[in-house]
Parts: C-alpha cells; structure tokens; sequence
C-alpha cells in the first residue's frame, strides 16, 4: 500500500535531500511559481483549447484553461486534504491541507506542456506524419523499436514530463526540478510506450514518460513508493486523481460556455445541458440577461462537481493507495449521465463542427510542411556528419532551429530535439514557420 508520507515527498528531482521549508513559501508553492513563471506556460497563451485561430478574444486558450483547472484543483486538494488529515493523522500525513491543494493545484497547472501546437490535433498530426510519409518512415527505420513507437504514436502528456524534468529551468539535470509529490500527481499514464509487440500497458495509445526519462520517472516513482505493476507500469498517484477531476470538471463544462460564445450552440442547447448538473435555486428565475444565467450555470456545475469528486475520492482513497485501477472519479457520480450527453454534444457540434474542422485542415497543412523540410534537412545533415557540406537550402533552414549548434548527430537524439522544437511552437509561430518554408 502507498503511504501519504512518501506521497508528499518535498524532495525535489535530481536533489539528494529534501527541499528546505521556507517561512513564507513551502516548497510546493515553489512548484507552482517554477511552472508559472517557465517560457512552455507562457506559451500556453497561443495554443488552442478547442477553438483556435478563428476564435474569439472571449473563447479559452490552453493558458486560461490550465489556470481555471489549477483553481479547481486547490479547491480539490485542500478539501479533500483537510478529510484525509482527519482520517489518516498528521504523523501518516505530514502536511497541511493547502499543501496538498498546492501539489493538486501544481500539476494541474502543468498538465498541458507537453501539449504541442494545435492541441490533439497536432498530436494527431505528427503521429500521422511518422507512420505516413516517406521522410518520417526513414527517420524511423534506424530507430529503437520503442521510440519508433512514441513517435508514431505521439503524446503530449509523456512530452509534458519530458517538459518539465529536462527542457526547462537553468538547472543542468532535473528541468525544473519540482518536488516528487508534484510530479507523481501530474503523472496521469505511469508508464511508457510498450518496448516490444506483445508488450501490455493500462491504456491502449496513452503513456506518461519518454524513453529517453526512464531514469527521471523511475527517480520519481521510487521517492513517492508508487507501486509497481511491471516492467516501467506503476500504479498511480492517488492525487492524479483529482487532476484529472479538475481537467474533467472546467473542460466539460467550460466547452459548452465558449461554444454559446462561438455561436455554436445556443443558449437554450447550454441550458439544457447544463442543468442537470446544477442545484438551480429561485434567484436564477431573476436573471434577465443570457449571459449571466450562462455565468451561474458555468460556477454552480463546476462546483457541484468538485463536491462530487471529493466525494467520490474519499469514498475510493483505500483503494487508491493499494493501487487499484479507478475509473475517472466524474464517471462513478450521479451525473456521470448529464456529463456524458455534454460529452455527446461536445464531439458532434464543438471537437467535430465545422469551424473546428477548418483549424484541423490548417493545423495539418502548418505541422506537416515543418516536419517535411526539417526531418529531411535533418538527415541530409545526419549523412554529411560533423565535417561535411549540406545543401545551402538546408542550411538556411536548419539555422532558424535555436538549438542547431548543440544538437547531436545521432538520430534519436537529434530526432527528439525536432519535436521538441515543434511541440514547443505556438499555433501562430508554426504557421508563420510554415508560410516562411512554403514560400
């Protein structure tokens, strides 16, 4: 059984001790200021949460997203904290119930930077773009098997921890170095991409860490004791669990306001997905304007449904820590049905519609152009080695990439860089990228 005093771990990544307590700051509001003040958060302002370049000034972008699921997590976290304190005692839970808002509200905050440019669809695209084009099923034919399978089957939440623990902050090893406890929390998919064909892992497509952060994650896991599965599969972090609530709670019901916004659905289509989830008292009969009924639709679901998943947590947490498999805390509530017909609409109407459908065709043309020309100026730089002449046309063009002069000439290091780059691009960059290659 997992225990919350490991847990809770302060130590941070690549650190020996744990992080010293500061009288104003504890070490997982640290957590929080690393990540806030990182350039991949910043970056977050440009990338689409649903509605990308054809949207609003209104509608949320993956940095507003990532900040209201943040907030929802701290509610979640120091509410249920508070109940796990009383039930556990503060020796088996050596924390505060802020701090484990704070850990929630950390790796909510950071759930998304691993997300590349377009959002799932770019995801979508560069797996396409290995497993389909000629250049990208080159690249691949002198790789390990299971990298080759990571980038055909891309994912933004192992590129988030890849994120975190390597790509960012002026530390030489460990990225930001967060504590263990944040990260274990962030870790929805502990495990990696499968390294043989007869290889099982808990989901299908979805995995948590890069091989290339094999030792990272196992560092991470082994501080926090997660339980072991099998082969680079750990259970999760109870916490995850209310991450993934927080997500849940603010995209669901978050989509439905912003699509009212886009003209998308109609307010009456809102309501009447939205009141089902909502305890609606006499004063909403007085509000006049659609606008502010939407407002106290939006509040009051999203609170209803962080009562429910601390609920529903609380109601798990033994079989949590013995690393049981759970389904989403959301999809074992009461109105697990009500989320579900907004799950429905959402796909038919907002993910599939058609002003989505026209950002998936320029998220397509923009992502691929890019892999195109830098996977093939890549290898011709490969084949000509550190001495050698390559074409000026690829010269040039390898000279916008800002990590051109430390990046090696192996292909699974160099490959890896690439994607960096390009996960790491906001939407209007990647598309200025694009127009620039295209002429």
């Amino acid at each position: 059984m997992m225990e919350w005093k490991r847990l809770l771990s302060r130590r941070r990544l690549a650190k020996a001790e744990p992080a010293e307590e500061m009288p104003y700051r504890s070490a997982f509001e640290i957590d929080i200021d690393r990540i806030t003040f990182s350039t991949s958060f910043r970056r977050l302002a440009d990338k689409q949460q649903v509605h990308g370049i054809g949207g609003s000034d209104y509608v949320r972008s993956r940095l507003t997203h990532s900040m209201e699921a943040a907030r929802v997590g701290r509610s979640l976290g120091t509410w249920v904290g508070a109940r796990i304190i009383e039930r556990f005692g503060q020796e088996a839970v050596p924390a505060t119930p802020f701090d484990i808002g704070h850990v929630v509200a950390g790796a909510a905050l950071a759930h998304d930077l691993g997300t590349p440019c377009f959002a799932h669809t770019g995801e979508d695209i560069v797996s396409d773009w290995f497993q389909g084009s000629a250049v990208g099923r080159r690249i691949l034919e002198e790789l390990d098997p299971q990298q080759a399978w990571e980038l055909s089957n891309f994912e933004g939440n192992a590129q988030g921890f890849r994120v975190l623990t390597r790509l960012q902050g002026w530390r030489a090893q460990g990225g930001l170095q967060l504590t263990a406890a944040t990260l274990g929390a962030y870790s929805k998919y502990p495990w990696s991409a499968p390294d043989s064909a007869d290889a099982k892992r808990p989901h299908a497509r979805k995995y948590g860490y890069f091989i290339s952060e094999k030792e990272l994650f196992a560092e991470m896991a082994e501080e926090i004791g997660l339980i072991r599965r099998g082969p680079e599969v750990w259970a999760r972090h109870p916490l995850a669990y209310l991450v993934e609530a927080a997500d849940d709670a603010c995209y669901r019901v978050v989509d439905i306001e912003d699509a009212v916004k886009m003209r998308m659905l109609s307010f009456a289509d809102a309501e009447g997905l939205l009141s089902p989830l909502v305890d609606i008292e006499p004063d909403y009969a007085q509000i006049d304007d659609e606008d502010r009924k939407l407002i106290y639709l939006r509040a009051r679901a999203i609170d209803r449904l962080v009562k429910d998943a601390a609920a529903m947590f609380l109601e798990r947490v033994d079989d949590l820590l013995e690393g049981k498999p759970c389904p989403a805390l959301l999809h074992m509530t009461e109105r697990a049905t009500a989320l579900k017909a907004i799950e429905s609409i959402s796909y038919s109407r907002i993910y599939r519609g058609q002003q989505r459908c026209e950002t998936d065709i320029i998220a397509a043309r923009t992502i691929t152009t890019l892999l195109d020309a830098y996977g093939e100026a890549l290898l011709a730089r490969e084949a000509a080695g550190p001495k050698g002449d390559i074409p000026r046309r690829f010269a040039s063009l390898l000279e916008t990439m800002p990590a051109i002069r430390r990046m090696p000439y192996g292909r699974a290091e160099w490959v890896r860089m690439l994607i960096d780059y390009i996960a790491g691009m906001t939407d209007r960059f990647a598309i200025r990228q694009a127009q620039l290659i295209a002429g």
